[in-house]
């Protein structure tokens, strides 16, 4: 109810004023509308109108009872409803409480003005399906619509509605805030408390507190069960502040510095009616703020952070960083350091505990040389942070800093202090853009273009050069990885971090990489291992009972490293040469494959042994390792994918397990031949899986080209009995005409629709060229791509092709005219069903 000028708190700001100031409460949720705008109006009532009476003076409630039989009158505003209508008088202006409770129907609440403009709806506010409405209304008459969800065909249903003030409402005075005492206040949301003046289906308190000298306030609103909302309005400035979780976990917390005078305080919770717990206790604390000492504290900020402006959908990418303790003091050393990035359906973080050496005041740390400023430092507990996003659009990520406090005694962590961060919007894609590029297939000249559109998508575009002539799907595959290795992998080669250890040196020596499998990579690596062995002789040492010399291993680690720096010149002046050429007559493919395959083994190879040379040049056996390098190598050498028995047995080594008993006593001699070892193998583990993401974030389904780089698989065992295939997929191939004439496709299975990423034919595409979308996936696997191309007539024909590479026709295919917004659909077509490999097995 609102307040009268007689009471204490009108008293002293004034009825007028604190008339304002609920209004202005009011304005934190939305525009202030003096005058309701005439919007869904119901039309005349053909039934009768129940009058309820008059709100005002002893009359405080209205009730009426009744009956949807589903043959009442139709509701006005829901086609097949019942509907009941009343009107009432509000004498006295005040806060109105609506409720429509039925324990049989879903009910529906519309509260009109006399003339029958729409002022507010609900359905579910109150306990259960009931609808509750709560409004400040002035005097004047009103009506109400009650009527259901559901329609009449839900049956009859009994209902009461009640019409009442609500009483206690208005302001608590929580009195004079000063230095010397904080103002606290508690309560408890719940069913029936007021309803917020921002969404009035939101439980809520309002207070007021006096401060009598411009300062430094800070008010907490903080709940073990609810979800604290804070608004903070003034009679005289409006609404000058709200917050939701700006405390710790879902707390709220408004800090500001405010002139003297009166302000009133929302209460509320982001939870609405019965969606949040029945019963939720909250304490309010408003505090002033002593800032002379509050500038001796510690302050934690990100000073920038770093992103890319494109990432695409599903891979992940780095956010860089560079935060510090900006304040006047230390970090305390029980507290510890959360560094987030929270971007849509996405959350990591890295913790940093605070030391005798971190967090100190005036410290800065940076996780990039890019990010670096005249007073940051690079520690090894700030790394770039990984993140994914997974829907394609534009986007963003927020990189946070919040510190945390043990509380011991009641074994939980404290937060009395806020985060910071910085937002940055970045656009996510279902794969690369690029091109226009030219790239050679076959000795002819195709053009590429990676295009996205308003949400995301990109669609591949490949043409003859100098023809308009169809390209045929193989063709298309092999320029379209073409164009993606020139743009996206050779172009900027050298910068890539996977790199940054290796540097060419000596003579040039020539390494044959015939592709990138995990099974050629290894084979190499075996056999670099061997030769390697061989020179020193070490397996004659063990051989004989001989120790082995650490510092023969030393020299060893040394000789591959430089054998690694040799061979990567001449991978770097092969590149170079292939620059020369994506930028004259454009990149074969054939040396984009050979190129990947290259690119493969520089970074799982050769980088991980220069590492390890790098260590064991700056530190004998015994000696002090450099840290920060020692420890990178580490976290790259600590999968557990990794088994150097593989890389053995593809070099055609017969007896593994003796080389795997001398590898033991060599890693036993310098800790850094092994995690040189180690961190080459978890390298190659990863590669197959990555080769296939490489093609999948093309659209690339070729078959041809995903068996170039297949890694060797074991010989099937041989069995008397063959299974019965499984069933194939039973589908239909769908096409949906969009307003910018471009046609979306997809496929029907099981009654529902099973839509791939880049799925949009170009309104503009030539006549006769397929284009394929991306992988439909059904029940977590690939079942194939849709194909799709526009006839020379207009027409629009569909296809499909499996996961075997084989193309599917429907026997009805051809779309002409297709309806706006509608999925038309093909023939029944039969898919089969992907091998999928046994729970615990491996790839």
């Amino acid at each position: 109810m609102l307040l009268h000028a007689s009471s204490p708190l009108a008293a002293r700001i004034g009825g007028r004023l604190l008339a304002a100031a609920l209004v202005a409460i009011a304005l934190i949720g939305g525009l202030l509308v003096l005058e309701a705008p005439h919007m869904a109006s119901a039309q005349e009532p053909e039934c009768e109108v129940t009058d309820l009476g008059t709100l005002g003076g002893e009359t405080r409630q209205l009730e009426a009872n009744g009956r949807w039989t589903t043959e009442d009158c139709d509701s006005a505003f829901r086609a097949g409803s019942d509907a009941h209508s009343y009107r009432f008088q509000v004498e006295e202006g005040g806060r109105v409480r609506i409720e429509l409770l039925s324990s049989e129907a879903d009910s529906y609440l519309y509260l009109l003005s006399d003339s029958g403009d729409r002022i507010a709806d609900d359905d579910d506010s109150a306990a259960g399906r009931n609808a509750r409405i709560e409004r400040d209304l002035a005097p004047g008459a009103y009506r109400i619509e009650a009527t259901t969800v559901g329609g009449r065909g839900r049956g009859p249903a009994d209902f009461s509605l009640i019409v009442g003030y609500v009483e206690g409402c208005e302001p608590v005075d929580l009195g004079v805030l000063t230095a010397e005492a904080d103002l606290t206040a508690t309560g408890v949301w719940s069913l029936e408390t007021c309803g917020s003046r921002i969404e009035a289906n939101h439980p809520a308190y309002s207070y007021s507190f006096m401060l009598p000298a411009s300062g430094r306030v800070r008010i907490d609103l903080a709940s073990e069960d609810g979800d604290p909302v804070l608004s903070l309005a003034s009679p005289t400035a409006g609404v000058i502040g709200a917050n939701d979780d700006g405390a710790p976990g879902r707390n709220s917390r408004i800090e500001k510095y405010l002139p003297a005078g009166v302000y009133l305080i929302e209460a509320t919770t982001y939870l609405q009616a019965d969606r949040q717990p029945l019963v939720a206790d909250f304490e309010l604390t408003v505090h002033l703020v002593d800032e002379a000492a509050a500038q001796q504290t510690f302050i934690l900020k990100v000073e920038e952070s770093l992103a890319p402006d494109v990432v695409i959908a599903g891979e992940p990418f780095m956010v860089d960083f560079r935060v510090g303790n900006v304040g006047g003091g230390d970090l305390p050393e029980d507290w510890f350091v959360i560094v987030y990035a929270i971007g849509p359906r996405a959350y990591a973080d890295l913790e940093v505990p605070s030391s005798e050496t971190v967090w100190n005041a005036g410290a800065s740390y940076h996780s990039s040389p890019e990010l670096a400023s005249a007073t940051s430092t690079a520690i090894p507990s700030f790394e770039p942070i990984e993140v994914v996003l997974r829907r394609p659009g534009n986007s963003w990520v927020f990189l946070g800093v919040q510190p945390f406090q043990l509380v011991e005694d009641e074994g939980r962590y404290d937060n009395p202090s806020t985060f910071h961060g910085i937002w940055r919007n970045l656009r996510v894609v279902t794969g690369p853009i690029y091109g226009p590029v030219t790239v050679s297939v076959d000795g002819a000249a195709y053009t590429v273009e990676a295009a996205d559109d308003e949400e995301g998508e990109v669609t591949t575009t490949v043409t003859l050069a100098d023809a308009e002539a169809e390209v045929d799907d193989a063709v298309q595959a092999k320029a379209t990885y073409t164009a993606a290795v020139a743009e996206t992998v050779l172009d900027g080669i050298f910068e890539r971090p996977g790199l940054a250890g290796l540097a060419a040196s000596g003579e040039p020596e020539s390494i044959d990489v015939p592709n990138a499998s995990s099974t050629t990579l290894l084979r190499l690596f075996g056999e670099q291992y061997l030769e390697a062995i061989a020179i020193w002789g070490f397996d004659d040492v063990v051989a004989n009972g001989e120790v082995i010399n650490p510092v023969h291993v030393q020299e060893l680690v040394l000789h591959v490293a430089d054998k690694a720096a040799q061979q990567y010149a001449a991978l770097s002046a092969r590149w170079t040469a292939l620059e020369l050429v994506a930028s004259g007559t454009g990149l074969p493919f054939e040396d984009a494959f050979a190129l990947q395959a290259e690119l493969a083994y520089a970074e799982r190879i050769l980088a991980p042994i220069a590492a390890a040379g790098s260590i064991a040049s700056q530190a004998g056996p015994g000696e002090m390792v450099p840290a920060d390098e020692f420890d990178a190598l580490t976290r790259q050498a600590s999968c557990r994918a990794a088994y150097l028995g593989d890389a053995f047995e593809a070099a055609g080594v017969e007896d593994v397990e003796a080389l795997l008993a001398l590898d033991t006593e060599l890693r036993a001699s310098l800790d850094v031949f092994g995690l040189g070892s180690d961190a080459a193998l978890c390298a190659v583990a990863g590669v197959d899986r990555e080769n296939a993401t490489f093609l999948r974030r093309l659209g690339i389904s070729d078959p041809t080209i995903a068996a170039m780089n297949a890694p060797d698989r074991a010989p099937e065992p041989v069995v008397e009995a063959t299974p019965e295939a499984p069933e194939p997929y039973r589908l239909r191939v769908i096409a949906s005409l969009r307003a910018d004439g471009r046609v979306e496709h997809g496929v029907e299975l099981y009654g529902q629709h099973f839509l791939p990423p880049s799925r949009l034919l170009p309104a503009d595409a030539p006549a006769g060229q397929w284009y394929a979308s991306g992988e439909v996936e059904v029940e977590g696997h690939s079942i194939g791509v849709v194909r799709a191309r526009r006839l020379a007539d207009g027409r629009i024909e569909l296809g499909f092709r499996d996961v075997n590479g084989d193309a599917v026709e429907p026997g009805i295919r051809f779309v002409a005219d297709p309806p706006l917004g509608l999925f038309v659909r093909s023939s029944v077509i039969e898919v089969p069903r992907p091998e999928v490999a046994e729970e615990g097995s491996s790839e």
